[in-house]
């Protein structure tokens, strides 16, 4: 595959992940702030939202993979990093998903999860400067997207 390719799905991803980040972060807010009548979307939210994660870190590790055997210098410069902060953020993800299941504080989930939605929005700019050099464009909370997921 092409490094434009790639890029392009690595970027179209990150994309679909960041208007979920989004509509998981402002339904995490909510309930941060007391509204307790949605804490079950927002775990089933934040269920979709690790899954997507740790799915879309095992196509970007395959997309960078390729690109270092057909010896392209992004992917080959940046592989092992990118390795080391997946690692390091399955760790995180396999901790947070655990503890949805714990949290019985709707504040207290609230706060969790929308403190992993910043994080991981943080570490998706981060990536793309780094790999592409590409700065992440903010989302707003997409309203379509937010009644979809309430139907997921």
């Amino acid at each position: 595959m092409m490094l434009d390719e790639n890029k392009m799905n690595v970027l179209a991803q990150h994309h679909m992940l960041r208007e979920l980040l989004v509509n998981v972060g402002e339904l995490a807010r909510q309930v941060a702030e007391g509204d307790a009548a949605h804490a079950e979307m927002l775990r089933d939210g934040a269920r979709q939202l690790t899954r997507g994660l740790l799915n879309h870190m095992a196509d970007e590790e395959r997309f960078l993979e390729e690109m270092a055997r057909e010896g392209q210098a992004p992917a080959a410069e940046h592989l092992a990093a990118l390795q080391h902060n997946h690692a390091h953020q399955r760790e995180i993800i396999a901790s947070i998903q655990a503890r949805l299941e714990g949290v019985h504080a709707t504040k207290r989930l609230g706060e969790l999860v929308e403190a992993l939605t910043h994080a991981v929005i943080l570490d998706m700019e981060h990536e793309e400067e780094s790999l592409f050099g590409t700065p992440a464009q903010p989302l707003a909370p997409d309203e379509g997207a937010r009644v979809a997921f309430a139907r997921a």
